[in-house]
């Protein structure tokens, strides 16, 4: 995690850790170093003075060139209406690409704007599928910053920090004697572990991805749920903001031994609600089943969603795009739509990219809410098993798995089980109880 006072030093922390981890890629642009992901947090956001309405993408529609502010502006007031009834709230959050995107030309480059309230603060986080770190960089920070601003201003909240989520940030190697002028030869350093305004993991298996989980948020932050209500248990939660996790062999010791599921069930859960598994490999064009009770599926918005106005497999679109150029920066899948701010129980995964690296598939999944102990597991498992298998069938040689979300929590009534896994009771030879393996 690059964590920052001001935007102008993390974007050149940001261009620094391209300019080290990018490997050079071919585009449609010209060469560019592709950096891995990146997580940025801007502490105390400051404007770089860009002109935001003129910032467009093309629109497939009517293929106009639009402003992002066309999406945007309309839902800020229900966005701050939400807030403003529960500032607790996990499910402000809004989608900026919709699957007709696919079918664009010059698709949106930032996906998904999401809200949450921490540090007596609204903090905004977003995810950005692709970066030109020189030339976008500044643009899409005081885009986003505006928007932050605006829904402060609309729910009367102070303003807090910004958190960017970058699938692909990269350069142009046409700009390096640029940025060699103008920045010199900066190096970037990250933040790793737990901090007030993001967290950022390294783990080797989904299994000790899912205890490290558990452990932060155990001993994360306590605030109310919008369950309360409806739910005995889940009016309180242990929460933790901004988790990010990185797997690096997402193949082994996937389960962990006191997992909440079994591996049948996540095989399961993987094929029917993420991947539409029976038809993996072909185009879905009539309406994906949901079992009753459903009101959507991650499969059927990924798939084939009725309320679509232009219906689009974007599972089957990013295959098709990964097999003609593996390094397309447009493998993005959304999951949430403009209507999940009017229900109740919006889809808490709201987006996922799959972007290469060398001959490495990663799959980024961001979640807008996370229950750690009851659903991140077996969400991670079914996220790592859909990225597995699009890597096996679009030619890669390997993949690596990345988890977000924006708000990871465990439920009060979930907190003695967590803590059972954290700190286990053990028996000694004279018949008293250890915990956590030391006598107290």
């Amino acid at each position: 995690m690059i964590l920052e006072t001001k935007a102008e030093t993390a974007m050149q922390k940001l261009l620094a850790k391209v300019l080290e981890e990018g490997k050079p890629v071919v585009s449609r642009y010209g060469t560019a170093l592709h950096s891995p992901p990146a997580f940025v947090v801007v502490k105390k956001p400051d404007y770089f003075d860009s002109d935001i309405e003129t910032f467009w993408y093309v629109d497939h529609g009517s293929e106009n060139f639009v402003t992002y502010l066309d999406r945007v502006e309309k839902l800020l007031e229900t966005v701050a209406a939400k807030l403003r009834s529960s500032p607790f709230t996990r499910r402000a959050s809004i989608p900026l690409w919709f699957p007709k995107d696919h079918l664009s030309k010059y698709p949106p480059a930032i996906t998904e704007i999401s809200f949450l309230y921490f540090n007596n603060k609204l903090n905004l986080t977003v995810y950005i599928r692709s970066l030109d770190v020189t030339d976008y960089f500044a643009h899409d920070f005081d885009l986003i910053n505006y928007v932050l601003e605006r829904v402060c201003e609309l729910s009367g909240f102070e303003r807090g920090s910004i958190g960017l989520l970058v699938g692909c940030p990269h350069v142009y190697e046409r700009e390096l004697e640029k940025i060699e002028r103008e920045f010199g030869h900066a190096k970037h350093r990250e933040v790793f572990g737990v901090t007030e305004e993001g967290t950022h993991l390294i783990e080797d298996y989904i299994s000790s991805a899912w205890h490290s989980a558990v452990e932060v948020v155990y001993s994360g932050m306590e605030k109310a749920t919008e369950w309360g209500k409806l739910f005995g248990g889940q009016e309180k939660c242990k929460f933790l903001p901004r988790l990010f996790i990185e797997i690096k062999n997402p193949d082994e010791n996937q389960i962990h031994d006191k997992a909440p599921f079994s591996k049948e069930y996540g095989i399961n859960y993987a094929h029917s609600y993420v991947i539409h598994a029976e038809c993996i490999d072909k185009p879905v064009t009539t309406p994906v089943k949901k079992k009753e009770g459903e009101v959507y599926t991650y499969a059927e918005r990924a798939r084939y969603c009725e309320a679509d106005d232009v219906k689009v497999d974007q599972l089957y679109m990013c295959m098709e795009k990964l097999r003609k150029n593996k390094y397309d920066r447009t493998c993005y899948v959304s999951i949430s739509r403009p209507w999940d701010l009017f229900c109740n129980d919006p889809p808490c995964l709201r987006g996922y990219q799959f972007i290469a690296n060398g001959n490495t598939l990663a799959g980024i999944f961001y979640m807008r809410s996370n229950d750690v102990f009851g659903a991140m597991h077996a969400n991670m498992f079914a996220f790592a098993t859909l990225t597995s298998y699009i890597a096996g069938l679009t030619k890669f040689d390997s993949y690596k798995y990345y988890h977000f979300a924006n708000d990871a929590h465990i439920y009060w009534e979930s907190l003695k089980a967590a803590k059972e896994i954290l700190f286990p009771e053990t028996p000694n030879v004279f018949g008293s109880v250890i915990e956590g393996g030391m006598e107290e």
